[in-house]
Order: structure tokens, then sequence, then C-alpha cells
């Protein structure tokens, strides 16, 4: 914080730089997930699998 300041310490960026980073870490959350027995948010979802989901039901 004192290197950088305030700003430095809150995530600036876009939403769409957001969703990216998120992505580059679904593996991981998929795994985690499963190890505790947890479902996977819908929100956390690849769209691709999302689709592919709520066709799967179809």
């Amino acid at each position: 914080l004192a290197r950088y300041g305030r700003r430095k310490a809150f995530y600036t960026g876009s939403n769409s730089s957001c969703h990216q980073h998120i992505r580059s870490h679904y593996e991981l959350y998929k795994v985690r997930c499963a190890e505790k027995g947890l479902s996977e948010h819908h929100h956390t979802l690849l769209r691709t699998l999302l689709k592919a989901k709520q066709e799967a039901k179809k």
C-alpha cells in the first residue's frame, strides 16, 4: 500500500479482464469443489460448459 498507493490495493480492471482471470482458475475451482463435495455455482461455469449442461437437461 505504501509503495503503490490505495488504488493498487483494489481491483481496477474491467469486467472482461476479471472474467478472463477467473476462467484461468476454473480447473482448480472445479477440483476443490469436488474434493469438498460442493456443487459448482452457475456463475463460475464457463459459458460453453453452462450451455452444454443446459442442452443435456433438455
